[in-house]
């Protein structure tokens, strides 16, 4: 019973947190590794099926407050799908510690970057191009499968680092959610690992968090947020870093 109550009340957190700076996700698997007691590779698939939940509830709570350029959504979603199949049947293949130590160093500087730019100005979304949209697509549905992460924790970096509006990032983040989670599950159903009961419960769970951490993103100042996704990109490139040296 007390193990549940913790793995329901870490769901509610990361849900709070993806709603409100787009990063809270890579908390689930060390959760599931940690208090439920699941090896690395379930509780990556079984954390990724829950982050379609969340990517629905943060994606209506976004559009509602028109938050979401859904033109980057589209290129950002051509370049997600395939690379998230291909990411999740390479997890039991490929070191994932050694690029999980590699996102958590891309992750903390960005993060450090961030705060050291927090003032400065932020481009238009549409000023992302096609194909820079499709490319980053593809590194966050690969990188984000083969880590167990969701999206978000590789997409807000990298959107923040390339000075993409702040709300507009978050917004887009929420969104990719759904094409990562589904086209990942499917990758990790060919594999065989997914627990469909636990993850759709903990979804359910965090998805109700996304709602009171969408209200949080909206009701603060963009510098505020701004340097509040700075520090929460740097705590979680530390996370990533622990989470890889203690699986290795």
């Amino acid at each position: 019973m007390l193990t549940t109550i913790m793995l329901l009340v870490s769901a509610l957190i990361v849900g709070v947190l993806v709603g409100c700076v787009g990063i809270g996700g890579v908390l689930l698997p060390p959760a599931l590794v940690y208090v439920g007691g699941l090896d690395l590779h379930l509780a990556m698939a079984t954390g990724m099926w829950s982050f379609f939940f969340t990517g629905v509830v943060g994606t209506m709570a976004s559009s509602r407050r028109n938050s979401v350029d859904w033109g980057m959504v589209l290129w950002l979603g051509a370049g997600i799908v395939p690379a998230a199949v291909f990411g999740a049947l390479s997890n039991a293949a490929l070191p994932a510690e050694v690029l999980m130590v590699l996102l958590a160093t891309l992750i903390t500087a960005t993060g450090v970057n961030a705060f050291a730019k927090g003032s400065s100005a932020e481009r238009t979304a549409h000023s992302f191009s096609p194909l820079l949209l499709l490319q980053i697509g593809v590194i966050v549905g690969f990188g984000s499968a083969l880590t167990g992460t969701g999206g978000p924790v590789l997409l807000v970096p990298i959107l923040v680092f390339l000075r993409a509006p702040t709300l507009s990032a978050i917004g887009v983040s929420q969104v990719v959610q759904i094409p990562v989670a589904i086209s990942s599950t499917l990758g990790n159903v060919l594999f065989g690992q997914v627990d469909f009961s636990l993850g759709t419960t903990l979804g359910l769970v965090a998805a109700a968090g996304v709602v009171i951490g969408t209200s949080i993103a909206h009701a603060v100042p963009i510098l505020t947020l701004r340097r509040t996704v700075a520090v929460s990109l740097v705590a979680s490139g530390v996370l990533i870093a622990m989470r890889a040296f203690a699986a290795g």
